[in-house]
């Protein structure tokens, strides 16, 4: 019966440390699987940009050989309607190539933001121990005390072979007599 209060304080111990490398683990591996969410999104970007790019290139293709069958290669107003259409097509895999990167860095963002989230070992410790003197204290065991002056009392001290060498001169001010 003498060790139950021991088991006790041993058991939360234990129990707290044990709760805080679950929780670690946990933010772990959610911060991980945000990082591979981050590589999924940037790779689904850059295939995403590549289709568009090859579509345009298709588009293209099929404008200029439409335009050189009406024999409008030499027109100025056909080569600024490729133009534009050439820079439109640029812009809309600039923003498919943000879009892409930015979801990327947002999730990174969130991996860092999960993985600091994780509870630290310090405080956990020191939680470990406050629990285990609880524990303690509520299975019955006796924590130790302070000693108090009726302690103090007992211990018999001499005063009379011992002489102060030191004297009171005024509020707070000692003067040493012993030269």
């Amino acid at each position: 019966m003498a060790a139950l209060p021991f088991i006790a304080a041993a058991a939360s111990a234990v129990s707290t440390i044990a709760e805080t490398a679950q929780a670690r683990k946990v933010g772990e591996t959610q911060a991980r699987g945000l990082e591979e969410q981050a590589r999924a999104a940037a790779l689904e970007a850059g295939a995403a940009e590549e289709a568009q790019r090859r579509q345009a290139r298709e588009a293209f293709g099929e404008t200029r050989a439409a335009g050189a069958q009406m024999g409008l290669l030499e027109s100025a107003s056909f080569a600024d309607l490729y133009s534009e259409s050439a820079t439109a097509a640029e812009l809309d895999r600039l923003n498919r190539e943000y879009e892409g990167e930015g979801r990327r860095r947002g999730l990174m963002f969130e991996a860092d933001v999960t993985r600091a989230a994780r509870p630290l070992w310090g405080p956990a410790i020191l939680s470990a121990g406050s629990n285990a003197l609880t524990a303690y204290a509520g299975a019955g065991g006796k924590m130790p005390q302070r000693p108090t002056i009726d302690d103090l009392q007992e211990v018999k001290i001499s005063s009379r072979k011992v002489k102060p060498r030191v004297s009171v001169t005024g509020p707070r001010m000692l003067r040493n007599v012993s030269r």
